[in-house]
């Protein structure tokens, strides 16, 4: 039955690490690859070591279980914080793997050296292979590890959902569900059980809402909701909502020409927001009633801009209203002085042929 369990948990993370490779863009964020990647290395270890009948081969599939403390949590943690939108020198990715590399250079010295584990033997329980162990000095050092991490991601998440703006506080749920599912599997599940472990599944689990993150992520990333070359552009602003008129993104050149945008919590509508309400609210109730007018003329001042309202698309399903906002004060101007230069030429030629006409009488 266990072992039926974690070739199950297995097959179940390899069928969402090839879903997640399929629907992959290069958009998404690096760790969540990592985490897709490692996760079925992991839940096979644990199959491994069920499956020995060798205190050898116990060992060599519990030391690939331990992947999962030491890649997976940091990479689960870096994803916070870049989900969250909160930037670390890249420094901190370079110390995060190699600490936990040589902390899982240190679990590899199982039978070898007492610094991980000071014994270990083999037993089989209904054909199962369990490690009878005592745990050396290291492994503490691995504990306090995971506990800090956990400690940290937490932070993150909280103090994301709280104060930052510019964050999806659906995004941030999901994040601490992780986070809180993985550490209780891991110190909880030994509390109800030695026989088994829950942190094949709780990975599993994992992978299920990072699948639900990166089906949202693109919503949430400017460079996925529009054409990156009018992004990189500058002079173009690019917002999007949903059809509840919640705020989604935009990129710097639209917080520059609605700097009410700054004050709006990501998935928060814009009603309530005065400025927001009178133009770009306004504008997309008007494409709502007639798609076809959805193109229209602002003015900030001394700027004049040009708006086009579209649909959002996530894929192929509608998500809600794209804004794209052109600056045409140069285009503004010349249609300006074209039209005065016209108004000045028909002047010109109305007193001309009201002067040929006095002459003919």
């Amino acid at each position: 039955m266990v072992v039926q369990f974690y070739v199950i948990t297995f097959l179940l993370s390899v069928f969402l690490s090839g879903l997640y490779l399929l629907n992959w863009h290069r958009h998404f964020e690096p760790n969540i690859l990592l985490v897709f990647m490692l996760v079925p290395i992991v839940d096979l270890g644990y199959v491994m070591l069920a499956r020995a009948r060798s205190l050898d081969a116990a060992v060599f599939g519990n030391q690939i279980t331990y992947i999962g403390g030491c890649y997976l949590l940091p990479f689960i943690v870096l994803s916070t914080f870049r989900l969250c939108n909160i930037e670390f020198d890249y420094r901190v990715n370079v110390i995060f793997v190699l600490f936990n590399t040589l902390i899982y250079l240190s679990s590899l010295t199982v039978g070898i050296c007492p610094i991980f584990y000071k014994s270990v033997d083999v037993r089989m329980v209904d054909g199962t292979a369990e490690l009878l162990k005592e745990y050396g000095p290291l492994h503490t050092v691995f504990y306090a590890m995971m506990i800090i991490y956990f400690l940290l991601s937490l932070g993150v998440s909280i103090y994301s959902f709280f104060n930052k703006l510019d964050t999806s506080n659906k995004i941030v749920i999901r994040l601490l569900l992780t986070e809180v599912i993985t550490i209780i599997a891991f110190f909880g599940g030994r509390m109800i059980t030695k026989k088994l472990e829950f942190v094949p599944l709780a990975y599993v689990v994992d992978q299920l809402i990072y699948l639900s993150i990166a089906s949202k992520m693109c919503l949430y990333d400017i460079n996925d909701t529009g054409m990156e070359s009018l992004i990189q552009s500058g002079d173009t602003g690019l917002i999007s909502f949903d059809f509840k008129y919640r705020y989604l993104c935009s990129n710097k050149t639209a917080k520059r020409i609605f700097p009410e945008l700054y004050n709006v919590k990501v998935d928060t509508t814009i009603a309530g927001h005065k400025d927001l309400e009178e133009t770009i609210l306004t504008w997309i109730k008007e494409f709502e009633k007639n798609p076809a007018n959805n193109k229209f003329l602002y003015k900030d001042g001394e700027r004049n801009y040009f708006v086009e309202v579209n649909i959002l698309y996530n894929g192929k399903r509608k998500s809600g209203y794209q804004l794209f906002v052109k600056d045409n004060t140069r285009e503004q101007e010349y249609i300006a002085m074209l039209n005065k230069y016209n108004a000045n030429l028909q002047t010109k030629l109305d007193e001309m042929y009201t002067q040929l006409g006095n002459k003919d009488q």
